[in-house]
């Protein structure tokens, strides 16, 4: 491979960079990534923060489309050793009354728990999972890793069928909507709610993303964490790469994306050098950073330049504590449902479709929010994130990305202490020496460190009906390609979104492949 001029250039070396080059290299094509950072992976991100031989997932954490993934099979992630674990207790709704909520990866067991809240809820649940579970197998997650297709075809399409026709009807209802219609118990419709927001980047209020309700309910996606820590899926996204022909340069920070008579041509580092592409450059950044930066308001058609400029990103972000512990937490909750300190996520808070409300008009206005929280302990599924016996945990609690009257770095402890009294309320162990260290993270910190997620946007841009699916990011740049000749997106700002889904850098080589007539060996 001729490293100073390679076929393709991917910018940035985030899961979804990494698939692209991946898929790329396999056609016989050179591919080089060149990444900012000394480590690939952006958000897949495992560190030692707290004391040594302590791991915590810093970013990305719950990946629940790795059955579904056509990258992990294709590329046989699992024999780069990217293994998964799956928990049976998916998640646990804790009540300030002391019940619980379970939900399980067997149907079973999570009716039995509904049930305990309503018998209707249950069969209604049962009902769901069993009408929507082969039409998202089948319709949607090939929409997932495929083009968009425009509006009209998508609705001429899915009008075809009973199913195809409700589908479409939820399209145009909110998450909240939806399970008004469906449920009655408002300790589910917030089990429901609390999935959306992570890993989904998706809101309960969000016009047009019903249709998110019938893919939680039908089970198809399921958390899964990766055996060592998440940035393990890094490394064999990079292993798999070198594999297959392709290169990554770390600590080469883009500096321009050269355009010449409206073609994209090559990139510049910050250092001067100039590297040429023979075929074309895709960045796997996010639209800011790709156009405001990189290509240059010069370079742009005055559409361009306005759909760049009115891309919404995400609506919140996330302030996070790390801790070590000596145990894990252990939850009160426990004596009514044994599952609650066996499960993956534990929902503090968030027990109603009204807590969902206040705590978002919070984040709205700039406020912060009582603390209601997504907290986890890894090392209950992977005790070797931490010493032997000890253990990790995290909380994620939804903010604003700027306060309204206060900065992150004057509060986070304050804020981070106000978490955990809040959290040590349903697991009392969560105190004096139980707690070796704790990392306190705000979401200034967050662009900091990975300037792809502008303003601590995880997610990198809304995921609502404006900017979903053929509207992603804008419809002039929604088939990944760009107005500018051998320019192509393929990050979370495209179909379908943010999350450790890998449908962005799978699709970008499909359409890449395509247009340069090289051989789609994956299909």
């Amino acid at each position: 491979m001729n490293s100073e001029n390679p076929d393709f250039i991917v910018i940035g070396a985030g899961h979804n960079g990494l698939i692209a080059a991946n898929y790329l290299a396999r056609t016989g094509a050179s591919v080089l990534i060149y990444e900012k950072r000394l480590e690939a992976g952006g958000g897949l991100s495992t560190e030692e923060v707290t004391l040594p031989g302590f791991y915590h997932n810093l970013h990305s954490f719950f990946h629940d489309t790795i059955d579904i993934m056509p990258a992990y099979r294709d590329l046989k992630l699992d024999e780069c050793y990217a293994e998964y674990i799956k928990p049976p207790v998916q998640l646990a709704l804790l009540t300030p009354d002391g019940r619980a909520l379970t939900l399980h990866t067997d149907i079973k067991k999570t009716l039995a728990s509904i049930r305990r809240f309503s018998e209707n809820d249950a069969q209604a649940y049962a009902d769901a999972h069993s009408e929507y579970r082969e039409y998202i197998e089948t319709v949607v997650v090939p929409a997932l890793y495929s083009p968009p297709s425009e509006p009209s075809e998508q609705i001429e399409a899915m009008q075809e069928t009973p199913e195809g026709l409700e589908y479409l009807r939820l399209m145009r209802l909110s998450p909240t909507e939806v399970l008004d219609e469906m449920f009655e118990s408002e300790e589910l419709k917030a089990a429901i709610l609390y999935q959306l927001a992570i890993p989904r980047g998706a809101m309960y209020d969000y016009a047009g993303t019903g249709f998110f309700i019938p893919m939680i309910l039908s089970h198809v996606e399921e958390s899964q964490i990766c055996r060592g820590g998440s940035h393990r899926m890094a490394h064999a996204l990079w292993k798999a790469l070198l594999r297959g022909g392709g290169g990554i340069r770390g600590t080469r920070e883009v500096e321009e994306i050269i355009i010449e008579k409206n073609r994209a041509v090559g990139i510049r580092l910050v250092d001067g050098e100039v590297i040429r592409a023979k075929k074309a450059v895709i960045s796997s950044v996010d639209l800011d950073q790709t156009f405001t930066r990189f290509v240059g308001e010069k370079n742009m058609e005055k559409n361009l330049a306005r759909a760049v400029k009115n891309y919404q990103l995400d609506d919140f972000s996330i302030f996070s504590v790390h801790l070590a512990l000596n145990e894990p937490p252990r939850y009160s909750a426990a004596a009514f449902d044994k599952g609650v300190n066996e499960a993956l996520k534990i929902n503090i808070g968030f027990h109603s479709t009204e807590s969902f409300r206040e705590h978002w008009n919070d984040i709205r206005a700039g406020k912060i929010p009582t603390p209601r929280m997504y907290c986890s302990t890894p090392t209950l599924f992977d005790p070797g994130q931490a010493p032997e016996g000890k253990h990790t945990a995290f909380l994620w609690f939804p903010v604003p990305y700027k306060l309204a009257e206060k900065n992150w770095e004057a509060v986070k402890n304050e804020v981070a202490d106000m978490c955990m009294a809040e959290w040590r309320k349903y697991a009392p162990n969560l105190d004096g020496e139980n707690i070796l260290a704790r990392k306190v993270m705000t979401p200034e910190e967050i662009d900091k460190k990975f300037i792809n997620m502008r303003n601590g946007s995880i997610f990198m841009g809304r995921l609502n009906a404006a900017q979903m699916e053929y509207f992603r990011p804008h419809p002039l740049l929604s088939q990944y390609r760009t107005p500018i000749e051998g320019l192509y997106l393929c990050g979370a700002c495209t179909h379908p979104g943010g999350g450790i889904i890998g449908g962005g850098g799978y699709i970008a080589a499909g359409v890449v492949a395509d247009d340069f007539g090289l051989d789609k060996w994956w299909e």
